[in-house]
């Protein structure tokens, strides 16, 4: 009998250690995947004037025009002090997603309207220009400055130049627009041009200017959309998978714990006896406790996304590198609790165990 007692007692507390495993991650998604707040929380975190340059460049590169490279660097600057909107804006997207995703809403439908980056654009890239060209050119000899702004004359096509420029022989050309430039955020002159050089790009340069703008912005899109009609098959049925399986989690997440009652009862049936089963539950959280939390402190130490670079073989930007190690971080923060928990349940269990005095048997 006692045999078949402690066999039991043990196979409910296997039961009940498995169940704790499965509990412990189920808790660390609820609070931080599909907990909306957790994601809109690390969206704040997001160091854009820091990733802008490495990241928001794979985005946004194809949409820029390979002519002038350097209004790809004045862009992104730009793109840094739109800060807020890009939050916003990813914040909105997010909430549509989980309306998705909790079941919310039938279809999926994430609208990022681009207009207003479009106008921002159009409205400030002339001033970030000249700020970006005098940033640029602070503390530079006048042969460094004459190099730098020479090879920006050369990055400009003829074709947007105004026509009375673009007929002078390259040099001079050349020469006229680098005195523009130098004009333009108050650097020294380099010589006096004869009016007939000078007045055409005085007059003309911020209307070229504007034109080649708007040809640049057009470039993007009105609206970056995500729907059915936009994302592949795959990746539509592979979203509805993952909405099913949050439909599941979601149902049976407080059956969980409900289990693990249901098996701590059990063990009580088993043994009868409150010291036993103080002992076999302090064992079987402590135990876990124990476990998760050393898990847990891992996470926070160890340097995982230099393993998940040297993973996929290549380097991942060290900003991105910074936010993505704090996102790992905060998600073993919303785990602790729930180790210390276990493991304090565990030792206060134990601890009963051994204060109940033996013989002491519930009828």
């Amino acid at each position: 009998m006692g045999f078949l007692k402690g066999l039991a007692v043990s196979i409910l507390s296997l039961m009940l250690f498995l169940t704790l495993g499965i509990f412990s991650i189920a808790y660390m998604l609820h609070g931080t995947v599909l907990d909306s707040g957790f994601v809109l929380e690390q969206v704040d975190k997001i160091p854009i004037s820091d990733i802008a340059g490495d990241v928001s460049e794979a985005f946004i590169g194809e949409q820029l025009s390979q002519e002038m490279p350097f209004v790809k660097d004045v862009a992104l600057n730009v793109l840094e002090k739109q800060e807020p909107w890009i939050k916003k804006e990813i914040k909105a997207a997010v909430n549509t997603g989980y309306d998705y995703l909790m079941d919310e809403t039938d279809e999926l439908n994430i609208v990022i309207p681009l207009s207003e980056l479009k106008e921002n654009l159009k409205n400030s890239l002339w001033e970030e220009t000249i700020l970006y060209l005098k940033e640029q050119t602070e503390g530079m000899t006048e042969a460094e400055i004459s190099d730098y702004l020479q090879n920006i004359v050369r990055q400009i096509p003829a074709d947007i130049l105004p026509p009375d420029l673009a007929a002078l022989p390259n040099n001079l050309r050349n020469l006229a627009v680098e005195q523009y430039l130098r004009d333009l955020v108050g650097l020294n002159k380099i010589m006096d041009l004869p009016p007939e050089i000078t007045t055409p790009i005085l007059n003309q340069a911020k209307t070229y200017f504007d034109r080649f703008l708007e040809d640049f912005t057009n470039q993007m899109p009105d609206t970056y959309t995500l729907n059915e009609s936009t994302l592949s098959r795959d990746t539509m049925d592979s979203l509805q998978k993952a909405k099913t399986a949050v439909g599941i989690f979601q149902t049976y997440y407080p059956w969980m714990i409900v289990l693990m009652v249901v098996l701590a009862v059990l063990i009580f049936l088993v043994n009868m006896n409150i010291r036993a089963t103080a002992r076999a539950l302090g064992t079987n959280l402590l135990i876990f406790g124990i476990i998760d939390l050393v898990g847990v402190i891992l996470m926070k130490v160890l340097p995982i996304m230099d393993w998940a670079s040297s993973f996929v073989n290549q380097d991942i930007p060290a900003s991105l590198n910074t936010w993505v190690s704090g996102l790992i971080s905060d998600v073993s923060s919303v785990a602790l609790p729930l180790s210390i928990g276990l493991l304090a349940a565990g030792i206060v269990l134990l601890v009963v165990s051994f204060i109940i005095p033996k013989k002491e048997v519930v009828a």
